[in-house]
């Protein structure tokens, strides 16, 4: 009897994985529970077990393919065994579904009422004809967006054309985001990048090729940085030399090659990092203010109970202060605790806050970032909190985070300050609204003031105690200055006044 190979639950969201590498050949003896193969998804690299003992009868993927979250990866079965059709099947893809007829437009904007989509999607949708119930939304809630209209309209078009496949080597130079938007054009990449190589295709560049192939002039070929609200109505108005100028950002220029240069190709991490930081900095505007805190008796608090926490197997770190006060500061500003979108803020009821954890950089001085997520901080005391840290600074670094990990987060925490920086501009996690910079603790010389706190007074003095700055980055769309300065006020109150 033969048993199929399954992706186990990667979480909510993820709709594909790619195949990293089979660690076991076809023919070959496989142990139950064994690592059988390593896949990843834009968020973390995981592993799948054998789920039984046998042979490995059929691998229906090769490494470096893309495939769906429900797919059979391959069959485990008794050596000779022969393997039913049924159990190897192709990659999953949805089948575009055939626009309805023009004369059905009534009916279809009646359905459309009742689907969750953005004004633009709705219009777009219209424009071309087509029915919002036939497509799936990839926003918050599943809300249907225009890139979503816009790729049913391009799966529609290019149906029945055979899809373009890359080798396994030409595979592992394409980052996944690139490689999920050239299956769903039906795109050759090795067309879109000419004379270049293939890791410097972006999913731009991928856009722009669709574009003037199918004649598809509403596709956004560009990063699209505003949001979707419509254009204003023209006004009149006198010429200037500024109208000169380019109405889309200007490209950044192509590197040019000097002797001794050594090509270091991009990994995956490095991709999604680049990915989702431009993305938070041409979608959010960006603020960031500053705050002063003295952490006297956090550091007391430390050192007095560090024994006791290192006896129960807990190596108690200032992250674990640093996440208790950020709940503290979300309980008193909720809307710190909170994501945008076009319909209005929505404010979380959960406190998850994830830390960012350093991957050890390359001999180029190249390395990475990983958020994993403290899931429900405020349920947990102290030393639940700095247990958790351990636990996920230990999976983080030794790369067993699992997809649940690294999901969820509602806000971040980024710790800069232990390589000695003063301060840093924090970028924003997508979608939440804000990122806490923490500094490097240093003593400082401190003014104790012993009447008015900005009048000269005889018994002021002057002592020296170990602050550190925090850096905090907010979406100016949801939070304003007096909004984000009463988060970092009671974080500040919770640190100063620990006990």
């Amino acid at each position: 009897m033969t048993t199929e190979i399954k992706i186990p639950d990667v979480g909510v969201g993820i709709e594909d994985v790619t195949i990293v590498r089979w660690l076991a050949k076809e023919g070959e003896s496989v142990e139950e529970g064994a690592t059988l193969i390593e896949i990843a998804t834009d968020k973390v690299d995981t592993e799948v077990a054998a789920p039984a003992s046998g042979t490995l009868l059929k691998r229906n993927f090769s490494d470096g393919e893309i495939v769906d979250v429900t797919a059979v990866l391959g069959v485990i079965g008794a050596e000779g065994e022969e393997v039913s059709e049924a159990a190897a099947p192709a990659p999953a893809e949805e089948k575009p579904q055939a626009a309805p007829a023009p004369a059905k437009a009534e009916e279809a904007e009646a359905t459309d009422e009742s689907v969750k989509a953005t004004p633009v999607a709705r219009r777009v949708a219209q424009e071309e004809g087509i029915s919002l119930d036939a497509i799936s939304g990839t926003g918050s809630g599943g809300q249907i967006t225009k890139d979503d209209v816009l790729s049913h309209v391009a799966q529609a078009k290019q149906a029945g054309k055979p899809a373009p496949t890359l080798s396994a080597e030409e595979a592992a130079h394409v980052s996944q985001p690139v490689a999920r938007l050239a299956a769903t054009y039906n795109v050759d990449l090795r067309e879109v990048a000419g004379e270049r190589g293939l890791g410097e295709i972006t999913r731009h560049d991928v856009l722009r090729f669709v574009a003037n192939r199918d004649g598809l002039d509403h596709l956004p070929t560009e990063p699209d940085y505003p949001t979707e609200a419509p254009a204003p109505a023209p006004v009149e108005r006198v010429e200037t030399k500024a109208d000169a100028a380019p109405a889309s950002r200007p490209a950044a220029p192509a590197a040019t090659s000097m002797d001794g240069d050594v090509l270091v190709p991009h990994n995956r991490i490095r991709q999604i990092i680049a990915k989702n930081m431009v993305q938070s900095a041409f979608s959010a505007p960006h603020v960031t203010t500053l705050w002063d805190v003295n952490m006297t008796a956090v550091i007391a608090h430390r050192k007095a109970h560090k024994k006791e926490f290192s006896a129960a197997g807990v190596n108690l770190t200032l992250t674990a202060y640093l996440v208790q006060a950020i709940v503290a500061g979300l309980k008193a500003v909720p809307a710190a605790n909170a994501s945008w979108s076009d319909e209005g803020v929505i404010i979380r009821r959960s406190y998850n806050v994830g830390m960012a954890v350093a991957l050890a950089p390359d001999e180029y001085g190249l390395g990475g970032l990983i958020v994993p997520v403290i899931h429900n901080a405020d349920d947990l005391n102290l030393q639940g909190v700095a247990r958790r840290v351990n636990e996920l600074a230990e999976k983080a670094r030794s790369n067993k985070l699992s997809p649940q990990d690294m999901q969820g987060g509602t806000f971040t925490l980024t710790n800069y300050g232990t390589g000695g920086s003063i301060f840093q501009t924090p970028v924003i996690l997508q979608p939440q609204v804000g990122i806490l910079g923490v500094g490097a603790i240093e003593k400082r010389p401190v003014v104790i003031s012993q009447g008015h706190p900005l009048e000269a007074n005889t018994g002021d003095y002057l002592t020296f105690a170990p602050m550190t700055t925090l850096g905090f980055s907010y979406d100016h769309r949801v939070l304003d200055g007096a909004s984000a300065d009463a988060f970092c006020a009671a974080v500040k109150q919770a640190l100063e006044g620990w006990k």
